[in-house]
């Protein structure tokens, strides 16, 4: 590491102690507070009783040399106040510091530390969640952030300490000459290279952006991920996975071993200058203390506060280096913080009424993801309220990149998206998502209660009767009347009692969650594909009936699902290349007639 380097490690680790206490202040201010003033008040405490020990020893050889009169009371005094201070350490520092505020401490920082996490993630824009880098970092923050973020708090406390106890030293030992504390301070210096080095290297290999590290964190998640379990247990390759996680583990051990053999050679030069220098004082100062002019207790004094002061000055330059070693992972935890909003919204935004379906246009839309070739190239259709509607063509021709402009996930970079004649970039989100119900082909299958899965719809209404309703429209009630809690019956089987459901089986109860959302706009994108045919049939019957007077946006492979619907739209590479009625379309003769007869030629 250059000069430049350490200084600029140096910086990061302020900047981050800056920040990080200021949030914990804002945590717990007086929690906080109580935890850093206990922990500077212990280490001043063996440096009063170093001065008490030298009054003691002094008074103790004039009085051998005096007799007794006043001094025996003198003696007694300081004997009860050294264990006076013995009592305060254990209680206030042992007893109170690090067995009750360091616990406290640090499960509190880590409940608030992941709540600050989950609470951005959960709020990034979705484009940062298809940026690899992004997701990368997303993982090493989540791995690392609930023991390094506390941990380097913890550092800094003992940091603190080893500073507040080197101090206290250094003030006693002025008196035996400036240069005495000066020069021990000096060769502590040489340690905050080294250690500040050593954390690099730990870092740059497993909380770095490593491919090996990457290789080996997606070989654990495969390895412990029941679908590729499965996967594997029937080809027979669990071993050859297994094999590999080994030679990557290996590999990164050989690289991290290297690296600590170099850094072992040098680790010790340090602590043999800093010793023979402490025995040059030590002899320095010893023909003085014979000859008189420098008592015992002070002589002890000496000894005790230089090996004090080299102790804490070396300590400092440890957990400098610790606290770089943990800032690096800090650093992971507030770039997530500090991710930019990308969608942004307007400062006077457009309130829309939630209560009635919308009229929804696209003008002359042009998309392309970021970094990415264009997706949609001047899109141009018109949602009437109330219709029926559907999109249909070829895997990736742009189907549910329209939805996902429609929920403005992303900001198109040509045309206009009006939402009752507005401007999509000008209307509230919140009042666009109180008209907006999805359900996406890749949906969530949340662990809860069959009760929680179906109101997270909308957990602000608390209707038991339309619990049951959305779950008999969506062909859900039947199997949730044979299990063996009806709808509190708990599902997955990471729980005790919890039940596990097949695909058809949950993708009925996402249905069921979105009949009970009952928003004014109902998208569905391949609502369907696990679910039978029969059971498909009766629930877009329940689809037609709910509406009638509602907005349904329907992305689907099937066409017996969207050949009712009121309109439909071929997109092919990007672009709109046909649109009318299941009749027209076949009439047409084009895409949309070539499809639909190939689909239905697997039918007869």
């Amino acid at each position: 590491m250059q000069n430049s380097k350490i200084f600029s490690a140096l910086g990061q680790v302020v900047n981050n102690t800056k920040r990080l206490i200021a949030l914990v202040l804002t945590i717990d201010r007086k929690l906080t507070i109580l935890y850093y003033a206990t922990a500077a008040f212990g280490a001043v405490i063996p440096v009063a009783a170093g001065v008490l020990s030298k009054y003691l020893i002094d008074n103790l050889q004039i009085s051998q040399q005096q007799g007794i009169g006043v001094l025996p009371v003198i003696l007694i005094g300081l004997l009860a106040t050294t264990y006076i201070l013995d009592i305060l350490e254990e209680v206030i520092l042992w007893g109170y510091h690090y067995s009750y505020l360091d616990y406290i401490f640090r499960n509190k920082l880590q409940n608030e530390i992941n709540y600050l996490y989950y609470t951005k993630v959960s709020h990034l824009d979705i484009a940062h969640f298809e940026d690899p880098k992004t997701q990368d970092l997303i993982t090493k923050t989540r791995d690392t952030m609930t023991w390094r973020v506390p941990d380097f708090l913890r550092m800094f406390s003992y940091f603190l300490s080893e500073i507040v106890g080197y101090l206290s030293a250094f003030v006693i030992l002025i008196p035996f000459g400036m240069w005495v504390p000066f020069l021990i301070t000096c060769i502590a210096i040489p340690r905050i290279y080294l250690r500040a080095k050593h954390g690099f290297v730990q870092w740059s290999i497993y909380g770095s952006g490593a491919p090996q590290a990457k290789k080996l964190w997606y070989f654990g998640h495969l390895l412990q991920n029941k679908n590729a379990i499965s996967e594997m247990r029937i080809f027979q390759s669990t071993n050859a996975m297994l094999k590999k996680y080994k030679q990557i583990q290996n590999n990164l051990f050989e690289i991290n071993k290297v690296a600590v053999d170099r850094y072992l050679k040098v680790r010790n030069i340090p602590s043999v200058i800093e010793i023979i220098i402490l025995l040059f004082f030590g002899l320095l100062f010893l023909p003085k203390t014979i000859a008189g002019s420098v008592t015992i207790g002070s002589y002890i004094l000496l000894l005790s506060m230089m090996g004090r002061l080299n102790s804490k000055a070396s300590g400092a330059a440890q957990r400098v280096g610790e606290l770089y070693e943990h800032s690096l992972y800090v650093d992971n935890f507030f770039e997530i913080l500090d991710f930019p909003i990308i969608i942004q919204e307007d400062q006077h935004p457009v309130v829309l009424d939630s209560t009635t379906p919308p009229k929804i246009e696209f003008k002359g839309v042009t998309f392309a993801y970021p970094k990415g070739k264009a997706v949609l190239k001047d899109v141009t259709f018109v949602i009437n309220p109330g219709e029926s509607v559907a999109f249909v063509g070829d895997n990736g021709a742009g189907k549910t990149t329209i939805i996902k402009l429609l929920c403005r996930f992303y900001d198109i970079q040509k045309g206009e998206i009006l939402i009752n004649g507005t401007n999509i970039k000008n209307v509230s989100l919140e009042s666009l998502y109180k008209l907006l119900g999805t359900l996406f082909q890749y949906f969530t299958q949340y662990h809860f209660s069959i009760k929680e899965n179906i109101t997270l719809g909308n957990p602000n209404k608390n209707d038991e009767d339309a619990i049951i309703d959305a779950a008999k429209k969506s062909d859900s009630y039947e199997f949730i009347k044979k299990l063996p809690n009806q709808f509190d019956t708990m599902l997955g089987k990471e729980f005790e009692d919890g039940e596990e459901l097949s695909g058809g089986q949950w993708q009925k109860l996402a249905i069921a969650r979105a009949f009970y959302e009952e928003p004014p706009v109902l998208i569905l994108d391949e609502p369907t594909s696990a679910i039978d045919a029969q059971a498909e049939y009766e629930i877009f019957n329940n689809l037609q009936k709910q509406y009638t007077k509602k907005t349904l946006i329907l992305i689907s492979h099937r066409f017996s699902t969207v050949r009712n619907a009121n309109k439909i739209f071929v997109i092919h590479k990007g672009r709109i290349t046909e649109s009318g009625t299941h009749e027209e379309l076949l009439h047409k003769k084009n895409k949309y007639h070539r499809l639909f007869t190939i689909q239905a030629a697997g039918y007869k």
